[in-house]
């Protein structure tokens, strides 16, 4: 199992806990730009009249994109898994 004593995920290791959060980092950074590129692309099928509605559109189209990815796991975990401590856990780990 990766999360036994002196395996990769080892929480008690100097760098094991770390590897999550690097793993999280990268998939979350490769995502941003998906979504930077899908933004952009559906904002020129959109056809707007003025650049300031172009760049409006592209705005909010990733706050939305970049708000999903960023709060699903939480989503997920509140209403699928109905977990209450680790919704905490996860809200203790986003805001502290």
């Amino acid at each position: 199992n990766l999360s036994d004593e002196g395996a990769w995920f080892d929480p008690n290791s100097d760098y094991g806990a770390y590897v999550p959060v690097v793993l999280h980092v990268i998939v979350i950074t490769s995502l941003n730009m998906c979504y930077q590129s899908i933004a952009h692309w559906l904002t020129d099928i959109e056809n707007p009249a003025y650049e300031q509605h172009y760049q409006n559109s592209v705005i909010l189209k990733r706050f939305f994109f970049e708000s999903f990815d960023c709060y699903i796991a939480m989503f997920y975990i509140a209403f699928f898994q109905l977990d209450v401590t680790r919704l905490r856990v996860e809200i203790m780990s986003l805001y502290y």
